[in-house]
């Protein structure tokens, strides 16, 4: 131990004022610099300390999180499977929450990862509108290119940057406001997560939904929830986080229960293929199936 007082006790500065920025003087006395397990104090600034580094590791990792998802899609060029009402609703609430955290003066521990998150929400958002013809016209038999959705993709973007613009003027959106909308982001938020549930359960498969994207966001969240009770008494975040954790569980669940689902639909629009058009009419699930799987028809449209 005395061997590592040493070592901490002459740390270079930059660490040291790194250090007592986050922890602040007295916890980084005792938990650094001294090492002082008998201190008073040693067990609170313990906790603080574990804080700021899950906080630190998460806004690590939430500048990547959603590079899978992202990469996931652009590579299929398609986005089946991934429900736009949900990442549409995630903007808005991630949105409003940077604009309140960075505007209440949060710790930044406490909500970095948001900055990173909210952009990359945006783009998937934006990815899934435009890949949008893929699903919708191949389904019915015709072609597209996604880029003719490029209007649409312009629209939201617009929109967006509005958004951002509006929450972050003390003149149009005021404080009372903001702190009504940060309320609302938790029904929001939660809304948000039932698209995909209703997605998931209907399709029974995850097409282009990414499983490092499920379970990295449920394990943000529960740590979230332990960053927040120990750095802030905002109970807003404290229930946002906590029952976001519940709804990211259950689509984790879902996502576990229908991992083969993939499969599955693709077996079956090759027998519908194979059997042809009267298998498909005698067993709808199968029609459905083929549809879903690449956008196109598994056994073409029934004849009047």
């Amino acid at each position: 131990m005395d061997l590592l007082r040493a070592i901490t006790a002459h740390l270079p500065s930059p660490l040291v004022q790194l250090g007592t920025f986050l922890l602040g003087q007295d916890c980084y006395s005792v938990l650094v610099h001294d090492i002082d397990t008998a201190d008073p104090i040693f067990p609170t600034c313990f906790r603080l300390g574990i804080s700021k580094g899950l906080g630190l590791g998460i806004i690590a990792f939430g500048s990547i999180m959603k590079v899978p998802q992202i990469l996931k899609i652009t590579r299929a060029r398609s986005a089946r499977g991934i429900s736009l009402a949900m990442y549409a609703l995630e903007v808005v609430a991630y949105t409003v929450s940077l604009a309140y955290a960075i505007r209440e003066e949060l710790p930044f521990t406490a909500w970095g990862e948001n900055l990173s998150l909210t952009v990359q929400n945006m783009v998937i958002t934006l990815l899934i509108i435009y890949y949008a013809p893929l699903q919708s016209i191949k389904s019915l038999g015709g072609t597209s290119a996604p880029g003719q959705n490029l209007n649409k993709v312009t629209l939201a973007g617009t929109l967006m940057v509005v958004g951002v613009l509006f929450l972050s003027s003390q003149t149009l959106c005021p404080p009372h406001l903001l702190r009504f909308l940060q309320a609302c982001t938790i029904p929001i938020s939660l809304a948000s997560k039932v698209p995909q549930m209703v997605e998931l359960h209907t399709t029974r498969a995850p097409g282009q939904l990414s499983a490092i994207v499920v379970v990295a966001q449920l394990l943000g969240t529960i740590a979230r929830v332990f960053t927040t009770l120990t750095e802030t008494s905002d109970h807003l975040l404290l229930w946002g986080f906590s029952l976001a954790t519940v709804f990211n569980a259950v689509i984790a669940v879902q996502l576990a229960l229908y991992w083969n689902g993939n499969e599955r639909i693709e077996a079956a629009a090759n027998r519908d293929a194979v059997t042809g058009p009267g298998a498909s009419a005698s067993h709808p699930s199968i029609r459905l199936t083929g549809i879903l799987a690449d956008g196109k028809p598994g056994g073409g449209r029934k004849q009047d």
